[in-house]
C-alpha cells in the first residue's frame, strides 16, 4: 500500500525503524493516560514491547513492513510534514470483509485538531477500495468518550450487534474481550 492522502494529513506506511516510536507514543506518551495504564484504566495496564510486538494478536512485522496487507498494516499520520500519530487495520482474526481500526496521537497537542479523524476517513475509504473491506470496527473503552466521540465523525457508530458477527468463533477466546475486558469496551461499526 502507498500513501494515503486524507483532506489534512498523509498516512505514510510504517517501517520497521518506526517501531520503537510507535510503541512509545502508546504506551510512554502524555496521550497515554487516555486509554491504557492505572490510575483509570487499570484494566489495560501498559505493554511491554515483548507483549505488543508479540506474534498472534501483536504488531508483529508485518505491521511495518507491508508483507500482508490482506491481515493489517500502521501507517504513520503526518501533518504538514510532522509525525502527529498512528492509524492501523488489522483482519487476521476477523471475518471476510472486515477490518478493526485502531489509532493513536504521539503528544496532546496532536488531539481534538481533527487529524485522527481525517486519518480514519481516509484509511476506511482506501480499505473499501483496494482490499474490498465492507465493515470496520472499532473497540475503545467505555470510558474514553474523546475517543469515541472522535470516531463518531469518522462514521463509526456504536452497536448492539455481538463481536461474533464481524469475528470467526475460534478466534472468540483470544480476542472477543477486546483490550478493556468483557463490558469495558464500546463496539463501533463502519459500514462501507
Amino acid at each position: 500500500m502507498y500513501s494515503i492522502n486524507g483532506q489534512s494529513v498523509v498516512l505514510i506506511p510504517a517501517a520497521l525503524c518506526d517501531r520503537q516510536r510507535v510503541y512509545d507514543w502508546c504506551f510512554h506518551s502524555e496521550t497515554t493516560k487516555s486509554h491504557s495504564g492505572p490510575p483509570d484504566y487499570p484494566e489495560a495496564p501498559i505493554a511491554t514491547p515483548g507483549e505488543f510486538f508479540q506474534e498472534n494478536g501483536g504488531y508483529e512485522e508485518y505491521f511495518f513492513t507491508g508483507a500482508r496487507p490482506r491481515d493489517g498494516r500502521g501507517f504513520i499520520i503526518h501533518k504538514g510534514g510532522e509525525a502527529v500519530g498512528f492509524v492501523s487495520y488489522t483482519s487476521f482474526h476477523l471475518k471476510p470483509r472486515v477490518a478493526e481500526l485502531d489509532i493513536w496521537m504521539n503528544s496532546e497537542a496532536h488531539c481534538g485538531k481533527g487529524y485522527g479523524t481525517d486519518a480514519l476517513l481516509a484509511l476506511s475509504a482506501r480499505l473499501h477500495e483496494s482490499l474490498g473491506m465492507k465493515s470496520l470496527i472499532m473497540r475503545p473503552s467505555a470510558k474514553n468518550a474523546r475517543a469515541v466521540r472522535a470516531y463518531n465523525k469518522a462514521g463509526f457508530h456504536k452497536t448492539e450487534q455481538p463481536i461474533g458477527d464481524f469475528m470467526p468463533e475460534e478466534y472468540l477466546p483470544a480476542f472477543a474481550a477486546g483490550d478493556y475486558g468483557p463490558g469495558g469496551d464500546v463496539l463501533l461499526v463502519k459500514y462501507m
